[in-house]
């Protein structure tokens, strides 16, 4: 693999020393420290009694997709006005919610998207506590002073068309800024400086077209590595260099998750429609809610003789429930003209693509290509349990993955056996939010908004359920044993009153 190093180690070096030593982040980035979804804190009874009465306070957030980000006194956000042509940044007070500073600047023109879920403020931004650093696909990296949001570099990027957004966040190792950028013209890993924006290495990563992941550095007993999702592969690169240490390949055509990992084995999940199978994506399409026959799936027109119920040989949006087909509807409909003919849902039902649903569990220490025998310690298939877009949780040496309709199934981390499940949670729908754990508990956010706390079992046990009256797209983040979730049009903290 071709590689770029464009900034001398000693540079490195310097830098390094430099970034370290400003204050540590409570919560960096998109799943937090680590990229680990957990917060070893013990929650003190907050999650049980989630509600009216332990909420501190609760502002607008603007339209937007960004988990939140907190260090010292600062929260911030990104989010999108005017159509996703005016991108704002936004640093909010910890203590009461109001805004600390705000910033705009003008991007691309998005495309017309295939998911209606799909927002242009969707990257979380990341910070060692010192700057900032915020990443939209139709602008590039911008990155703030935390105190006062003055910018301190920019760097443009070229508009990354995508049929379902941008889906990647920027994560910070040291003084490096790592962002992924398949699915461009110019398909590649960047490693940037964050101290001034410049490239220190760049991984040209030609054909990947679609990925939406986030990527992830594993720290493992062995050596520290950057590991990165992929179409059809799951790769891990050095760090320093951005040389290719290891890769596992015949993996989900478009994965939407990260990995988690403990420090001698790495576990990526991901499924997508074009690798499941008729019976998965039938279920897809209604979160499993709606029933379908025997009889009536074995009829390839069965989907028309139920929804196009005006008889016109085309289906609206009115004429479906709420579920996933609308959802993506616009993917569906190619030609723009908003109906369903049959030939489009037909193009898109009947699709496959290489690769296959899976999870991996890969050891620490690999070289090369990682298979069966030779680094991949066990594999799960069961596809009606592999997440599309949350990403898995690892807790106690158990696995948690959420999937679209609210199954939920747990696994063991050290042999792949279930625990419990697939089984359905109470809520359905889906879930495009990451699970995290806070203590000895597993919180779960429904697209519906529904938030759910479960407890750390063998057995499924769910503690609580709070429903936050609007949906939820983005995933938590835990600081000073308060609670802080983005919903569609408002920011919450959650914690003890006094």
């Amino acid at each position: 693999m071709r590689v770029k190093p464009l900034l001398p180690p000693l540079l490195s070096v310097a830098l390094v020393s430099t970034i370290v030593a400003e204050q540590r982040p409570e919560w960096p980035g998109f799943r937090g420290p680590g990229g680990l979804a957990r917060s070893s804190a013990n929650d003190d009874g907050l999650l049980e009694s989630l509600g009216k009465d332990s909420l501190l306070w609760k502002v607008p957030s603007g339209s937007g997709h960004s988990s939140p980000s907190v260090t010292g006194d600062a929260l911030f956000l990104s989010s999108a006005e005017d159509g996703g042509t005016t991108l704002v940044m936004t640093a909010y007070s910890r203590a009461d919610g109001r805004v600390l500073w705000q910033h705009r600047v003008k991007g691309d023109k998005d495309e017309r998207y295939g998911h209606r879920a799909v927002n242009p403020a969707a990257p979380t931004p990341c910070t060692d506590g010192k700057r900032v650093y915020f990443y939209f696909g139709g602008y590039g990296l911008i990155a703030r002073d935390v105190e006062g949001g003055e910018i301190v570099w920019e760097r443009r990027l070229s508009f990354r068309s995508n049929t379902f957004g941008i889906g990647t966040s920027p994560i910070l190792h040291g003084d490096l800024l790592v962002l992924n950028r398949d699915g461009s013209k110019e398909a590649a890993i960047l490693g940037i400086s964050a101290k001034d924006g410049g490239v220190r290495w760049e991984i040209p990563r030609p054909g990947f077209r679609t990925t939406y992941a986030t990527p992830f550095v594993w720290k493992n007993s062995k050596r520290t590595e950057l590991v990165v999702p992929g179409m059809l592969s799951l790769r891990s690169y050095d760090l320093a260099k951005g040389t290719l240490l290891w890769r596992v390949d015949d993996l989900c055509v478009f994965p939407c998750t990260t990995p988690i990992a403990g420090k001698d084995r790495l576990f990526f999940a991901a499924w997508a429609t074009p690798n499941a199978n008729a019976k998965e994506r039938r279920d897809q399409i209604f979160w499993g809610d709606i029933e379908v026959s025997p009889k009536e799936a074995s009829d390839p027109d069965w989907f028309f003789k139920r929804f196009d119920k005006n008889k016109s040989g085309g289906i609206t949006r009115d004429e479906l429930p709420p579920s996933r087909a609308l959802d993506v509807f616009n993917f569906v409909d190619s030609n723009g003209d908003n109906v369903w003919t049959a030939e489009e849902f037909a193009r898109v039902q009947n699709s496959s693509a290489p690769g296959r649903n899976i999870m991996v569990a890969v050891e620490a220490g690999g070289e090369s290509v990682i298979a069966p025998g030779s680094g991949l310690a066990w594999t799960y298939d069961k596809g009606k349990a592999l997440p599309y877009v949350s990403s898995p949780l690892l807790l106690n040496n158990r696995l948690y993955l959420i999937k679209t309709g609210g199954v939920l199934t747990c696994l063991d981390a050290a042999t792949g056996a279930t625990v419990y499940g697939p089984k359905r949670c109470g809520v359905s729908g889906e879930y495009y939010a990451s699970p995290i754990a806070w203590g000895n508990k597993v919180l779960l956010c429904a697209q519906r908004g529904v938030i759910l706390v479960l407890k750390d079992a063998e057995e499924m046990t769910i503690l609580k359920e709070y429903d936050l009256g609007e949906e939820i797209y983005t995933t938590p983040a835990v600081a000073d044993q308060v609670l802080y979730i983005r919903s569609k049009n408002n920011l919450w903290a959650f914690g003890k009153k006094g």
